[in-house]
């Protein structure tokens, strides 16, 4: 207490510090301890300044090699303070992956099944630690339930019987993706015959065991089985990633149809059509192609009206499908809806027209100065009293979905813009997302922590009925928008692929190496390094036109002759043979040119 500091002794009733007083000195070191099983002995550091210079070393040592060795060169604030956080993402990134439970959430260690097939796998698999993202698909799966799918989530070790008794109906559709992204990235069709486990309560050993692609066919049975009938559009199950959006009760649950989880259903099977024909199954790569076909067909026939998607269906009694957050919704007052806007770009399944109208609604709708949000506005708050969705009705915090600037999906946002190739949105939407210098690019930012991941930016709103009345006034310039909980998050580990993935355009596709960058004409000159294919690359980028699908690529000074990618929004990025491209890098440190 501070009582030796106030006078007459008396500790202050409502301090609740922690005070040291020490002589007149210039420095001291404090160590704090904190061991459950023995006690420690306290280590005296003799030289603080020389140890904290090492430690400093010693971890810029092992985010080198854990990122092999990305850097990126630019005298650019933006590229600046992306190359500052990067490494502080890394950690974060880390965190999530090893111990899930952020700064704010001191309970978990659970790993969410959608979470650790986002975050985890786009960081392993964009660094190269392709043994490490085969592991963690091998663990997945063996916590496969034997009806084909997965809870919520699910613990380890002696607590391995401690996992969630449901799930959401987006769940099994990142597993099936993260498995796609590995295949497609190694061309390992191998891992489709590994024999794993699913899970029994009384342990590996009295589990029943299949190989990977009858774990996947029990899936897409389940997946198919579930369709709204007379349609291919799947069931919302419970919720989808927008964890405040769940239902209130199970019939409600059975009717409603998330767009955004059909758009996932479409994206999954899709890609893992493609997987199927690389591994001779056609016929069963045909009939999945139908099925997309026709869950195409059913989402611009039931979830898209008026040229604008709707964020929920409802299957009504005479067969016909309702919509809910759409400008024709009079139920919930919610016209817009981030999600299924971002997805239908990223899944595909949006034509060119559909996304270039949906990216003019989010602008005008659904921007803040902080970022993309979620809807339009928030869910009326009558008391807590739940008539459509649980969460987003009865909670008294208005953060975090709640608030609607979830920073997670706003990176999705940035990568939609990436694939349409809007390179100076896609680059500020990055810039949206750090906490480095956040009050110039979000000017009415409050103070935040600069070195970590903010799950949302939550506005300073004293109530629930305050966030109603006042909503409207987020780009008044009036609106404080503070950090919320910070590294619990896939988001590092996403931001960090979009970095190497998007911005950099640095992709591998089994037997191709695609250099797709996507870079404002500001970042001419950028010089970028990492460890690629095994080899030390430099890619340096002379952006003086176009700001993405690379005119010409130089490896070591010889030109490449190139194709180009599919892209149904744009001129696609650059591909070149992945042994041709090996076979230039002959040298220890190779330089790759990329102009634009």
């Amino acid at each position: 207490g501070n009582g030796k500091l106030l006078q007459g002794g008396e500790r202050a009733q409502d301090d609740e510090l922690f005070v040291i007083q020490t002589h007149e000195i210039d420095a001291f070191t404090l160590s704090i301890f904190a061991e459950v099983p023995y006690t420690g002995q306290p280590v005296k550091i003799q030289e603080p300044l020389r140890q904290f210079k090492y430690d400093c070393m010693v971890a810029s040592q092992h985010w080198n090699e854990l990122s092999q060795n990305l850097s990126l060169e630019l005298d650019h604030p933006d590229i600046k303070a992306i190359k500052e956080i990067l490494p502080w993402f890394g950690a974060n990134a880390l965190t999530h992956y090893l111990t899930p439970y952020g700064l704010e959430q001191f309970g978990g260690a659970a790993w969410g099944t959608r979470d650790v097939s986002q975050g985890p796998i786009d960081f392993l698999i964009n660094l190269g630690k392709y043994k490490e993202v085969r592991q963690v698909l091998c663990i997945i799966f063996s916590h496969q339930n034997p009806d084909g799918g997965w809870p919520q989530w699910w613990m380890f070790d002696r607590y391995l019987n401690i996992r969630a008794h449901e799930a959401h109906g987006d769940i099994a559709y990142w597993c099936i993706i993260a498995l796609v992204n590995y295949i497609s990235t190694t061309g390992d069709l191998k891992i489709l015959d590994e024999n794993l486990p699913y899970y029994h309560a009384e342990g590996v050993g009295s589990a029943e065991k299949t190989p990977l692609r009858e774990h996947m066919d029990r899936l897409l049975n389940r997946i198919t089985g579930s369709f709204i009938q007379g349609t291919a559009l799947v069931p919302f199950g419970g919720g989808d990633w927008n964890d405040s959006l769940q239902p209130v009760s199970e019939e409600l649950a059975s009717r409603m149809i998330s767009s955004w989880t059909v758009q996932m259903n479409y994206q999954a099977f899709s890609q893992y059509a493609q997987v199927l024909e690389q591994d001779g199954n056609l016929l069963q790569s045909r009939e999945l192609k139908a099925i997309c076909q026709s869950i195409k067909n059913d989402f611009n026939k039931h979830l898209v009206k008026k040229g604008v998607v709707a964020g929920y269906g409802l299957a009504e009694t005479d067969g016909s499908i309702s919509v809910l957050l759409h400008p024709s919704d009079k139920k919930t007052g919610i016209h817009y809806s981030l999600l299924p806007m971002n997805r239908g770009v990223l899944s595909g399944i949006f034509t060119n027209e559909q996304a270039v109208a949906h990216r003019q609604i989010i602008e005008q709708h659904l921007k803040g100065p902080d970022g993309a949000r979620l809807m339009d506005k928030p869910l009326k708050y009558r008391g807590g009293i739940q008539s459509i969705f649980q969460r987003a009705e009865s909670s008294t915090f208005f953060g975090r979905e709640i608030g609607l600037m979830y920073i997670h999906e706003h990176l999705r946002y940035a990568e939609s813009l990436a694939v349409m190739g809007r390179a100076d949105d896609f680059v500020f939407a990055l810039r949206q997302s750090l906490p480095v210098d956040y009050q110039k690019i979000v000017a009415d930012g409050d103070f935040r922590q600069a070195n970590c991941y903010y799950s949302s930016s939550d506005i300073g709103f004293k109530s629930r009925y305050e966030a109603d009345e006042r909503y409207h006034e987020i780009n008044s310039g009036k609106i404080t928008f503070r950090g919320g909980w910070r590294v619990y998050s896939s988001g590092p580990g996403i931001f960090i692929g979009l970095v190497i993935s998007r911005m950099m355009g640095v992709r591998v596709d089994a037997n191709r190496v695609i250099l797709d960058p996507v870079l404002p004409n500001e970042f001419n000159g950028l010089a970028a390094k990492l460890n690629f294919l095994g080899k030390k690359v430099e890619f340096i980028y002379r952006v003086a036109g176009n700001c993405f699908s690379p005119r010409e690529i130089k490896v070591n000074g010889k030109t490449v002759q190139i194709e180009y990618e599919k892209n149904q929004y744009r001129s696609g990025g650059a591909v070149v043979p992945r042994d041709l491209f090996i076979s230039m890098l002959s040298k220890d440190e190779n330089l790759v040119e990329i102009l634009m």
